[in-house]
């Protein structure tokens, strides 16, 4: 339950807030991202061959439609209706909508119209005849990945040292008091491994485009050298420090008992997916460590449905990935043994089953996941017996605490509310919003001294590590 210091009525944050990220976001971000959304379905139509007529005049509408929602936006017109393209969750939206009365663009809540604005551009091509399976960000996802291959041959030549030393199959092996320390280590390593997969994200990145330097948009210019800074073993242990809150260590006590007692002999871990290319890499390892070490029996990854968020994960970018770390011609690290035998083993783990893919038109919804329980009860139920859910990246930790304006003090479990009873929950997230919480007092002072202005919640280079144990 909420602490009694923070209230339930607690606004979320809304992009009327001068000064905000939201307010960044809805006036700079999102006209520079359907931009390139624009630009982006100019080359696709650019690929087509002339006799392609209907195909074209369609992308040529779509892009139209593109522009005028761009128009909307940088104008601060009023939100609509959404249009119908035959799946369900449009009512909801459109309940939503209305629930909250007249907005704008510059005046709304920033979390559902920032998924209002994905779900709109999506019905433009959901409603086309020729272009219902595009993906308006695949070329970005794909050269972002590309433009990882440093750390994916870094990242893959580590795990194959714990491999051959034998490191994983003793922590797997090992009795409850037998060299816990580390383990424990190792724990926190390849957690943190996973965390910082989520420093690059598309949506806040603006120098890798699809064509050009351009791509989704922020006000940071990282380019690919920058994104190698980002990723990588050396960056991991530079950024331990900027874990502003760090439940690791309670995490890995909750795991150790629930392996090493007999609690369970089936343990399913779930990770709500976030970022595709090299996070979605950190994350599939990161799952083949915990089956390797014995921590789960099986690991399901919940994708979205659709494009989303520019980089989020749909089905089709697992298969992306997996066949570019097979392809030397796509990509440069692809001929690395370490790299070609990990992604041997992930081929093997998802072909099997030991990792499986789930979708669920929840995750694309307008509502934050404290709504899970009553707008998806059967999604909810199945998560309750999960061992553990991973929640990876900024707008599902948004989506967890509700993106309201808690004092960053206020415990994680406070702020996660109704899922605070029975989900066992781990967030990984490195800080690209206003809302965060799980801090010290001492921490507090500190980031605010050392990235003042609100540095340290917006500008990714520091995270936080939260776990609710669902008691």
């Amino acid at each position: 339950m909420p602490s009694a210091t923070c209230p339930e009525t607690l606004r979320e944050v809304w992009t009327s807030e001068r000064g905000s990220m939201a307010h960044e976001t809805a006036t700079t971000r999102w006209p520079k991202i359907v931009q390139n959304m624009v630009d982006d379905l100019e080359q696709s139509l650019g690929q087509l061959n002339s006799d392609k007529t209907e195909h074209i005049e369609e992308g040529r509408r779509i892009q139209a439609s593109l522009r005028i929602i761009n128009g909307e936006i940088m104008q601060d017109k009023q939100l609509h209706p959404l249009s119908s393209d035959g799946c369900p969750d449009i009512d909801s939206y459109n309940a939503q909508l209305e629930s909250f009365g007249s907005m704008t663009w510059h005046n709304c809540p920033w979390l559902f119209s920032e998924c209002y604005l994905y779900r709109c551009v999506q019905t433009l091509f959901a409603r086309s005849q020729f272009w219902r399976d595009h993906d308006i960000f695949a070329r970005q996802k794909l050269n972002a990945f590309v433009a990882s291959h440093a750390a994916v041959q870094e990242l893959c030549e580590r795990y194959a040292s714990l491999t051959e030393a034998g490191a994983l199959t003793k922590a797997a092996a090992a009795d409850d008091d037998d060299d816990d320390a580390a383990r424990r280590l190792l724990f926190s390593e390849m957690t943190e491994m996973a965390l910082w997969g989520n420093a690059t994200d598309l949506s806040l990145l603006s120098t890798l485009g699809s064509s050009s330097s351009s791509s989704s948009s922020s006000s940071h210019n990282h380019n690919p050298d920058d994104m190698r800074a980002l990723q990588g073993n050396a960056a991991i242990c530079a950024g331990r420090a900027r874990i502003v809150g760090n439940d690791a260590r309670a995490a890995w006590a909750y795991l150790r008992s629930e392996t090493h007692r007999g609690r369970r002999t089936e343990r399913r871990v779930d990770v709500v997916l976030d970022n595709a290319g090299f996070e979605l890499l950190t994350d599939l390892v990161y799952a083949l460590y915990l089956l390797d070490c014995g921590l789960a029996s099986a690991v399901r990854l919940h994708v979205k449905s659709m494009p989303w968020f520019v980089s989020d994960v749909t089905p089709r970018d697992i298969d992306v990935l997996l066949a570019a770390l097979a392809d030397p011609a796509v990509f440069p690290a692809a001929a690395n043994p370490s790299v070609r035998a990990l992604a041997g083993r992930l081929r093997g783990c998802y072909e099997s089953g030991l990792v499986a893919v789930a979708e669920h038109p929840f995750w694309t919804t307008g509502f934050d996941f404290q709504a899970l329980p009553a707008v998806a009860p059967e999604l909810y139920r199945d998560l309750l017996d999960s061992a553990l859910v991973v929640f990876k990246g900024d707008l599902n930790y948004r989506k967890l605490v509700r993106d309201a304006n808690w004092p960053h003090t206020l415990p994680f479990k406070d702020a996660i509310g109704p899922l605070r009873g029975g989900m066992k929950i781990l967030a990984l997230r490195t800080n690209k919003a206003d809302v965060c919480v799980g801090l010290s007092e001492e921490t507090l002072e500190r980031v605010e001294n050392e990235a003042p202005g609100k540095a340290w919640v917006r500008n990714g280079r520091y995270a936080v590590i939260s776990f609710s144990d669902g008691a």
